[in-house]
This record gives C-alpha cells, structure tokens and sequence, in this order.
C-alpha cells in the first residue's frame, strides 16, 4: 500500500507523527497535538496537515470512519486558534464537507505506517465497532499494536522462521511481521468465518497488489487452508484453526513452527485450558511462543498462567517495546510474554 504514502512527508517528522496518529484513528484523548504546535501553526504548516491526513489518497480510497475524521479536525482547528495562528480555509471547507457526510458505516479502513529503511503502509479493513457479529475479532486491538512494535524491535527472531499466529483477527501483527521481519512462513490463523473473511480480504489487499506476490493454489485434502500466497520470500497462509484442534494440526516434526505469537487473546477463561492444551503441542526444546496481552483484570491473566503451570509450560517476562502508540483510550499496560517447554 505505499504507493498512497506521500515521500514528501518524510522532510517534516512532526508531520509524519501526527499523519501517523490520524491514520491509525489513535484515540483522540491520546493524541499529541504539540509536536507540531511547537513549530507554530502557520498556513504552509496546516495545508501539510490537511493534505497528509484528511485530503490524502489513502483516505480518498481507503477511508477510516467519517464520525472520527471530523474530530480530528475539529480538535486540529481548536489547537490552531489556542496557539494564537489563523485557521487555514482549506480546513473549514473540509470540516464543512464532513458534516454533511452520515456516520453510521459498519465498516471503515485504518491505516498503520511502518517503516523498514522506506515508510510503508498496512492497510486494515474493519468493523467499527469493538464488538460485532458476536466477536471481537473484526478489529484492531492495543495488544496488536504494541505486539507489531515488539516484533519490529526484535526482528532477529523472526528473520528466515516459521511463524504461527494464533487468534490471528484481521492480521495486523502478521502483515507487519511479514513486511519488516522477513520469516520464510507466516502462518494467520483464526476459527471466526467472518473473521477469516476479512482477514484474506486484508492479506490481498495489501500483498496482491505488489508485483512480488503471487497467489497459489489453495486446493488441499483439508478445507483448513483459506488463502495461499507467495510475498517476497516469504509464504504466507490463512487456515482455519480452532485451539482444541491444534493436537490433529501438529501431525509431524515439521508441522511445529520455530515461534507462536499472539496478541490480546486472553479474555476467556473457559478457553485458556484447551489454549494451554495447544501451546503443549505446539512448543518443543526449541522453540517458543511471544504473547502480548492487554491486562484490563489481572485474575484472568493470572489464572491463564495457572494453566499454563497445570501443562508444564513455564513463561518469563519481556521487556516492552520502546516506541508505543496507544490506538485506544482505555490506558490499560501490555505484558509481553515468553512461553517455553519447562525446563
């Protein structure tokens, strides 16, 4: 998707963080206005804004919800007149625009930009609401966003492995891993049909359309494979995978990826003994599991890891990514854990 990403951005970083926060619909209460505040709003400046953000062709294409588009630019237009600068009418004219736009879509784009040596774009269709068609897998969650920059940061560990992604959603830790980390299978899996929908509409979206992608032939005995395709190096698959079945996924040596990840799927006890069940068939001496989890009740947590306990397996504490941006507003901390076979 970076063929929507505007070079000229890169000669203005305070630009580019705030393009960045927009594009990911950051939380508002979260989002920080003074990188830019701090070089004065002038015109030139507004009009960068405006053109990187609201008026680019990324969201012309791919937009994200109109209801957040319209506070972001309501919020931009105050903290220009706080600071004292006239409010360019390119601003007022896209305002005035928005307002005359309904709110109510089921469904929008976020857009999350990464960068490895050039600035990229993961493009996400979603569900605009957190919950919807009774899961919460059609949208992007915190513990993604923070997994997606641990994994950037330690890039080694995945360079040239197999990776398997359980409670995948709509994929985007597994579409950045793909695109900066460079492992010579990502594996997506999920068991939601919806869920698994959107995420191949998203893996297309953003591999297809690269001259170094091209899509294989999915037809197997097993209807759990959903998508394959070839990225780069990189071989890249979608297969339906509920945890308690992960014991008939692991038939052989080969079938045991050289790390499993995931990201906020820790929310239902009554499933943490058949996830606890398949990480033991999954983890060998060598290899490991990295999960990110979102700690909004300790007790879940805490009684996953019992599990963890009752099936052998021992885990250890990361240490959190250096850079983090925070999509929601609830400020709830990320544990990054390490899963391992006990020793």
């Amino acid at each position: 998707m970076s063929q929507f990403i505007d070079n000229n951005m890169k000669q203005d970083t305070h630009i580019i963080y705030l393009t960045k926060q927009f594009l990911c619909c950051t939380a508002l209460i979260n989002m920080d206005f003074t990188v830019s505040i701090g070089k004065d709003f002038d015109l030139n400046i507004q009009k960068q804004i405006l053109d990187n953000t609201i008026d680019s062709e990324l969201i012309k294409r791919y937009p994200i919800k109109i209801s957040y588009q319209k506070a972001f630019l309501k919020s931009l237009m105050k903290k220009i007149e706080e600071s004292g600068n006239e409010v360019h009418a390119d601003l007022y004219n896209a305002y005035c625009r928005l307002i005359s736009l309904p709110d109510g879509e089921s469904m929008h784009y976020r857009h999350f930009l990464i960068e490895n040596g050039t600035l990229n774009c993961i493009t996400l269709k979603e569900s605009t609401n957190l919950i919807s068609k009774g899961t919460t897998g059609l949208c992007s969650w915190q513990g993604a966003v923070i997994l997606n920059e641990w994994c950037a940061e330690n890039k080694e560990r995945f360079y040239g492995k197999t990776i398997l992604e359980l409670g995948c959603g709509i994929g985007l830790t597994g579409m950045s891993v793909v695109s900066t980390c460079c492992p010579k299978q990502y594996i997506f899996s999920d068991c939601h049909p919806m869920v698994l929908d959107m995420l191949c509409d998203n893996v297309k979206l953003n591999f297809l359309s690269n001259e170094r992608c091209k899509l294989l032939n999915t037809r197997e005995a097993t209807s759990r494979l959903q998508l394959q395709l070839k990225y780069e190096q990189t071989d890249i698959q979608v297969i339906d995978l509920k945890w308690e079945d992960i014991d008939r996924y692991v038939t052989d040596e080969s079938s045991h990826p050289d790390v499993i990840i995931a990201a906020d799927i820790l929310y239902e006890s009554n499933s943490f003994d058949s996830l606890a069940s398949g990480l033991k068939c999954l983890l060998t001496p060598d290899n490991y599991a990295i999960f990110a989890a979102t700690i909004r009740n300790e007790d879940t947590v805490t009684q996953f890891l019992e599990h963890l306990g009752n099936h052998d397996l021992a885990f250890e504490e990361c240490d959190s990514p250096k850079h983090i941006m925070s999509i929601q507003s609830i400020n709830a901390p990320v544990r990054i854990l390490k899963i391992s076979q006990t020793i």
